[in-house]
């Protein structure tokens, strides 16, 4: 990208909550991504119910689909090295103004005629960092082309100056549909290589996908700060979270209550 590529993205980023940063990656790269992330999708014990690196979601015909690795870098160099490669690393430096560090790192696969998700911002399970929002956002590196069609992430243009709190008020939970205006929305259509960055307060959902296709993307989470050791930190919590509110089991206990 080009001085004034990253200008342009640097204020769109300030005004929008979202940008898109393209020619990151050589098409070479982005294929051996892809070529991993098909190898992690074999190995051994990832679908097994009561591994917390993995997550399952209500595919079309309701059982449970394999939806996501996390976290994924410590078992992929590969992407790992897509997480940080200096180009992405130097870009998010021009756009946020600071240097980035990893905070948490998922990969995802969403299945065609698998659900998205609700609306909602980053920053409400991040609190806990007590990191200020401005300094926390999300990079969805596209494997794939995306678009409204396949289920790619939508914005609420502008709507990221704030946590926005829950219906009835409710500030645990994610922000209310109706303080948002469906007129501000935004679903950027991307190409393969193409990255996405968004604000840790911008409201973003994604639909159904709709596509023939898989859409897969990985999804690191980064902080501009000199603190270090925020991606152990993050996960150390994360871990003990999954086990206390049982978050992955899901598919354990539809089995178990057969018996």
């Amino acid at each position: 990208m080009t001085t004034n590529d990253l200008a342009a993205s640097r204020e769109q980023y300030r005004t929008a909550g979202y940008t898109v940063l393209t020619g990151l990656y050589t098409a070479d790269e982005i294929e051996g991504f892809r070529q991993e992330c098909a190898r992690l999708w074999t190995l051994d014990g990832l679908d097994d119910d009561l591994n917390l690196r993995t997550e399952f979601r209500r595919g079309p015909d309701g059982r449970y689909i394999f939806d996501r690795l996390d976290p994924v870098l410590d078992i992929s160099p590969a992407l790992s090295r897509a997480a940080t490669h200096p180009a992405l690393l130097g870009a998010l430096q021009a756009v946020l103004g600071g240097a980035a560090k990893l905070v948490k790192c998922k990969l995802i696969r969403k299945e065609p005629g698998t659900n998205g998700y609700a609306a909602h911002q980053d920053f409400l399970y991040w609190r806990w960092l007590d990191k200020h929002p401005e300094t926390l956002f999300t990079v969805a590196i596209n494997l794939y082309p995306s678009d409204e069609r396949s289920g790619g992430i939508g914005f609420y243009r502008g709507a990221h100056h704030e946590l926005i709190p829950g219906p009835g008020g409710d500030t645990e939970a994610d922000c209310d549909p109706a303080r948002l205006d469906p007129s501000t929305v935004e679903v950027p259509a991307l190409d393969a290589g193409d990255v996405l960055v968004f604000h840790s307060l911008a409201p973003h959902f994604s639909s159904r996908n709709d596509n023939d296709r898989p859409r897969t993307i990985l999804l690191p989470s980064y902080c501009v700060t000199d603190e270090s050791g925020l991606y152990d930190k993050y996960y150390k919590r994360e871990i003990v979270r999954r086990c206390e509110e049982l978050v992955g089991f899901e598919r354990y206990f539809a089995r178990s209550e057969a018996f």
